[in-house]
């Protein structure tokens, strides 16, 4: 079992979520604590000690001088607020600024929109979230503490109801435009406009009411009703970013959709994208700000280091592989495990020249699986979803086609704290199957020998957008015809099986879906949202108890008690069968070119592979040495390890531990 946020469930969970205070946390060291892992240049002798980064540096430089210290201008005290002065580094400050760093996206995506129809995609969540846009607030990836961001300080009222920000007075748009309170005001609006066709966010942020512009530097929001989560999504990038109102004065939510699909609106964080840099269906290029108004503030030390972040689509799994090999691009997440054990012993790797590794960290497990689409016969039978989840053997794939890496999975919020142990397992057994086909109507058979229920044959159409699946796929659909049921596979590009999920045009579809730091079930399994396009409730579930235990859960500002309503959630998603779950990988397969320097651990604490974005750097030293190993087939470099515990050791060293609850077992 994998460790999930086991250091904060008791203590730093529990003052992030009931009282918001900032303040420092000596659970884990920071990530520039120590000795870089892999390839560190030896040039920099950048200090390590944070209180040498100030939080505010030049603090109220830039204040508009008509506002009032009492109102946030310059002078403004923080009396009687919160503020986090004492956080730890995240980034290694000696990491070196400049050079590229060249990925692969294995599709295009949909829209680069953070809202509205089909925006939650990865890449607008791990990149343009991250390095674009900026929160109020910060959270810290290795302690889960609140950091100040647009906002130097906040209050949270004794009831937990109202929440106060003050924006920064130094902070700039990438267009050079100050940030103020309005800018807020604004964000929350377009959210909000029904002309977004956004029901995931909207209700998330129809809790709030429409906030308040207190002055220029100070905006106030009340929530409608109580809910723990509440201060996390309007103050993090957990739930908002800010946009600029100067821009949204003349954009509603119709117009964001249609005028900002392959755009973005200008952002504060260190990267931006220009409309030049966007080659839709083939490239995009994020470019670091020369000018963004927070580089020299301690959360941003070691963070934000190349000048150019650059993707390139490639839609052949295969090609993308081999375009790596030959160097096209830099850092190669790999999920195949025959790539990954059969495949990368050619001499670069065994040179050093490309370096890999897995990469274990606190991560959470998202979901991954076949996903009914329950609005439609015959799948709106519970036994006929449980059958074919019983007709698949995970066991004999795991086994034969993906060399025991993975293990089963059999919760919908695997790998820790929240996981239902009772969850059914669903073993291949392709007898209890055909038991529970009879029970629901499918007696009969047809000249093909296909099972039939009043003269219609089981038929099944699978959505999927990898053709590399089409291995188990296959194997699986000989399964099920040896029983009588028919199962078609539909191979689509990825942005047309997202769009027809969405738009629910489907039968069974491939998908596999993130998890949240913090597990938000209500954009997920809420009823609310099951006959609605464009949400993630893609199987319709509509259960009168998960409803129940989501309204608990929204109340309940114990962890504990949380982690139980959780678990009994699970419990019951599981039985409803909603999903044919499939398979978990609880590491991040990565493979790189030997050119990059990177803090322990290479990526963050809670974050995946994508990480490396903002965490590593171009070191020419290292480059250096690649460049002489290439012209020189004699030469070979140092081989990192092939697996990074460095997250879970530090998980299980940490005061307050339960020692072993770091560790992986699967």
């Amino acid at each position: 079992m994998r460790a999930r946020f086991a250091l904060v469930t008791a203590s730093a969970l529990a003052t992030l979520i009931l009282s918001g205070c900032g303040g420092s946390s000596t659970s884990t060291p920071p990530s520039g604590s120590g000795p870089a892992s892999g390839n560190q240049t030896n040039a920099s002798q950048a200090s390590l000690n944070k209180n040498d980064y100030p939080v505010f540096p030049d603090a109220d430089s830039g204040a508009d001088p008509a506002v009032p210290a009492a109102q946030g201008g310059k002078g403004f005290t923080g009396d009687g607020w919160q503020t986090n002065t004492t956080y730890d580094l995240v980034g290694d400050p000696r990491a070196l600024k400049g050079g590229v760093l060249k990925q692969a996206l294995s599709d295009f995506p949909v829209t680069l929109r953070q809202f509205g129809p089909e925006s939650n995609t990865v890449f607008n969540a791990y990149i343009l979230r991250k390095l674009v846009y900026e929160p109020l607030l910060w959270l810290n990836p290795t302690t889960l503490d609140f950091v100040p961001a647009l906002a130097t300080h906040w209050q949270i009222s004794p009831d937990k109801m109202t929440y106060r920000f003050r924006i920064n007075p130094n902070a700039r748009w990438s267009d050079g435009e100050p940030v103020t309170a309005d800018d807020v005001v604004a964000t929350w609006d377009l959210i909000m406009d029904k002309t977004l066709e956004d029901p995931m966010d909207k209700i998330v942020f129809e809790k709030f009411e429409r906030p308040i512009a207190e002055s220029k530097y100070i905006v106030r929001v009340k929530s409608k009703e109580l809910n723990w989560r509440n201060f996390l999504y309007f103050a993090t990038g957990e739930g908002m970013v800010i946009f600029p109102a100067h821009v949204l004065k003349n954009v509603d939510g119709k117009t964001y959709q249609r005028d900002y699909n392959f755009k973005v609106l200008p952002g504060t964080g260190p990267y931006e994208l220009r409309d030049s840099d966007v080659s839709k269906g083939n490239t995009i290029t994020l470019r670091r700000r020369p000018n963004y108004w927070a580089a020299k503030h301690r959360r941003s030390v070691g963070i934000g280091n190349f000048d150019q972040l650059a993707f390139t689509i490639y839609r052949d799994d295969n090609l993308k592989f081999e375009a790596f090999k030959k160097g096209d691009f830099d850092l190669h997440y790999e999920n195949v495990s025959r790539r990954w054990t059969q495949e990368m012993n050619t001499d670069r790797f065994q040179r050093g020249l490309i370096q890999r590794t897995k990469i274990y960290n606190d991560n959470p497990s998202g979901i991954y699986g076949l996903a009914f689409n329950t609005r439609k016969a015959p799948f709106d039978d519970v036994r006929v979803r449980q059958a074919l989840a019983l007709l698949l053997n995970r066991e004999q794939l795991i086994k034969n086609l993906f060399f025991n890496e993975y293990p089963p999975l059999n919760s919908y919020f695997a790998g820790g704290i929240y996981e239902n142990r009772d969850d059914p397992k669903m073993p291949y057994d392709p007898q209890k199957a055909l038991e529970l086909l009879a029970a629901a109507g499918f007696t009969g058979r047809d000249a093909q020998g296909r099972l039939t229920r009043n003269g219609q044959p089981l038929v099944v159409e699978l959505l999927n957008s990898d053709k590399g699946s089409e291995r188990w796929l296959t194997v699986y659909q000989d399964d099920l015809r040896k029983v009588g049921v028919t199962l078609n596979l539909r191979l689509v590009t990825p942005e047309t099986a997202f769009k027809l999920m969405m738009e629910r045009k489907f039968d069974l579809a491939d998908i596999a879906w993130g998890a949240e730091t913090f597990p938000n079930p209500e954009t997920e399994f809420s009823s609310s949202l099951a006959d609605i396009p464009n949400n993630n409730n893609i199987t319709g579930i509509k259960d009168k108890r998960i409803d129940e235990l989501l309204k608990q859960y929204d109340l309940e500002f114990d962890q504990h008690k949380r982690e139980g309503i959780i678990r009994e959630v699970d419990g019951i998603l599981a039985n409803l069968h909603h999903y044919i779950l499939l398979w978990d990988a609880p590491f991040q397969r990565i493979a790189y070119w030997n050119k990059f320097g990177h803090p322990p651990g290479y990526i963050s604490r809670i974050d995946d592979y994508y990480s490396a974005s903002w965490l590593w750097w171009s070191d020419p030293a290292t480059e250096q040495k690649l460049r002489q190993s290439m012209a020189d087939p004699s030469v070979k470099l140092p081989i990192v390890p092939l697996e990074d515990r460095y997250w879970l050791d530090q998980d299980r060293t940490a005061p307050g531990s339960s020692g072993g609850t770091g560790s992986v077992t699967k």
